[in-house]
């Protein structure tokens, strides 16, 4: 028999972060490929569910899809439910299973108000409270829950994330920035953890042949942020579809990752995956994420990862290796194996 799994699908539609990626990947496999071992609903705060359905059926990739409001879950039966927004955010009146990608929230540094602490935190501690099972996507990670919910190591299971086989497959038309001979590409949001500010100086540093030819852009929303160093050309484009940000990976001469904390690192596999040669900090969970097939620097480091981003741009038989290694690298990280793992761990808790 199916299992019958109720899923928080409340940010199904809006969240265009790796987090809703990895949501929207794991529901497609389950609905088209899985339907005889899963049995999905897809639970949201709408008051008239049903309304929502097609834009969540095509979020999803199926023709049709289950939708309920999730104040009616603990009357609808389910066997598990599962919340894979980072934290429990209504009860489900059966086993939940929640997947934590990080705790950001906890090992945050910045100073906020109480009452956004305790709100962005919430959570968090309540999966910590009702979760039966926790899943997450590194070992850092893991270790973070640990430290931070106090939730017991054998309570938590390390499901790495993946890439879709058709980015292996697809040859996007590389993008071109004009008036430079190259561009390096960084993807998130300007947020201080990100740490573009650690890039930018970098390129400051580079050779003033290399400074002067090479852009930055940046593809992803555009925070706080200050002036960058003279002498360095920036292009931000803002949000972008994933049709746009495979041609801005495909036509990059590198994509550098220079993030301070991360719960996986999911733009290092898909820049992977398009033959991208990667530049990563050594921070948190970014080593477990690229293996052995990024050129690594020390986290914070500008000089670290100006020489990285020298050596790819300038040593063609290295950056070559870095192409084929990462492609490999991606193969083996799939999301049809995320799938089967995630669903294996949700059927293991009847």
């Amino acid at each position: 028999m199916p299992i019958s799994i109720g899923v928080d699908a409340h940010n199904l539609q809006h969240d265009r972060r790796g987090i809703g990626r990895y949501a929207r990947a794991l529901l497609h496999r389950w609905m088209s490929g899985d339907v005889g071992r899963a049995r999905i609903t897809l639970l949201v705060a709408n008051l008239f569910p049903g309304l929502a359905a097609r834009r969540l059926a095509a979020e999803c990739g199926v023709a049709c899809v289950d939708v309920r409001r999730r104040t009616d879950a603990p009357r609808l039966g389910f066997e598990v439910a599962w919340h894979p927004w980072n934290g429990i955010f209504f009860p489900s009146g059966t086993r939940d299973v929640v997947t934590i990608h990080d705790v950001w929230p906890f090992a945050d540094p910045a100073s906020v108000s109480p009452q956004l602490d305790r709100t962005r935190k919430h959570p968090f501690v309540q999966a910590a409270a009702h979760a039966v099972h926790c899943i997450t996507d590194s070992n850092f990670s893991k270790s973070e829950i640990v430290r931070h919910l106090g939730i017991e190591p054998s309570r938590i299971s390390v499901v790495p994330l993946g890439v879709d086989g058709a980015l292996l497959r697809a040859k996007p038309e590389p993008a071109r920035i004009g008036g430079a001979e190259r561009y390096l590409l960084f993807v998130g949001e300007t947020e201080e953890r990100k740490d573009l500010a650690t890039l930018l100086r970098a390129a400051a540093k580079l050779p003033t042949e290399l400074r002067t030819s090479t852009a930055i852009v940046v593809a992803g929303r555009r925070g706080s942020l200050d002036r960058p160093p003279d002498g360095v050309r920036v292009e931000f484009t803002g949000e972008i579809d994933d049709a746009r940000l495979a041609t801005l990976y495909a036509g990059a001469a590198a994509f550098v990752f220079p993030s301070l904390y991360e719960g996986f690192g999911l733009p290092v596999l898909e820049a992977m995956a398009l033959g991208t040669p990667v530049v990563a900090s050594d921070a948190a969970s970014i080593p477990e994420a690229g293996g052995g097939a990024a050129c690594y620097f020390k986290a914070r480091d500008a000089d670290a990862c100006a020489a990285a981003i020298e050596r790819v741009l300038t040593d063609a038989a290295f950056a070559q290796r870095l192409r084929e290694s990462g492609r490999e690298r991606a193969a083996l990280m799939s999301w049809d194996r995320c799938a089967d793992a995630t669903l294996e761990i949700l059927s293991g808790v009847r």
